[in-house]
């Protein structure tokens, strides 16, 4: 189902794999696969390639974006202190001990793992609410019926009591 990359052979082992033109990811691998194949094998196949773009591309941009972010940051903040100050109180950044020490590790979950994550957890959260209700109403019912029981009992008992007074009243009269 995938096709091999039109790759271009570069010196020292390196390939130039060619732009996309697609209007979306997965247009060609859509227009070009055969009917049996069905929309469930080419979703797998574009969430494979999506987790090596994941783990491989999208991971070291956020790592370079957060890099010049910082390096950014840190520029600003030489230069505020140096014109604040007029120059007596200013640093070199790239100069002192601590430099910049910025954990910036990529996030070994993708998005769209945390999304099916989430969705998940609120269906669960649904599911449990409801078995909840459903086993409070259970329990009520089951007490009501308990007590209908008992009070059919407690009425069968006076009235058992007040048959065997009757009689004996009668009894005793006689």
């Amino acid at each position: 189902m995938l096709r091999a990359l039109q790759t271009i052979n570069r010196p020292r082992s390196l390939l130039q794999v060619e732009a996309s033109s697609e209007l979306y990811f997965g247009q060609l691998l859509r227009d070009e696969a055969e009917k049996s194949v069905g929309l469930l094998g080419i979703e797998q196949s574009q969430h494979f390639s999506m987790e090596l773009y994941e783990g491989r591309v999208a991971s070291m941009q956020r790592f370079v974006s957060m890099c010049v972010m910082f390096h950014e940051l840190g520029k600003r903040v030489e230069n505020f202190f140096s014109k604040l100050t007029f120059g007596i109180l200013g640093y070199r950044y790239d100069r002192t001990h601590s430099i910049m020490r910025i954990a910036t590790t990529a996030s070994p979950v993708s998005g769209a793992d945390v999304r099916e994550r989430i969705h998940l957890l609120r269906l669960s959260t649904k599911v449990k609410r409801a078995l909840e209700v459903v086993s409070f109403a259970w329990q009520k019912y089951r007490q009501r019926k308990q007590d209908e029981a008992l009070h059919r009992v407690g009425l069968a008992t006076t009235n058992r009591q007040s048959k065997f007074r009757s009689s004996m009243r009668q009894q005793s009269k006689e």
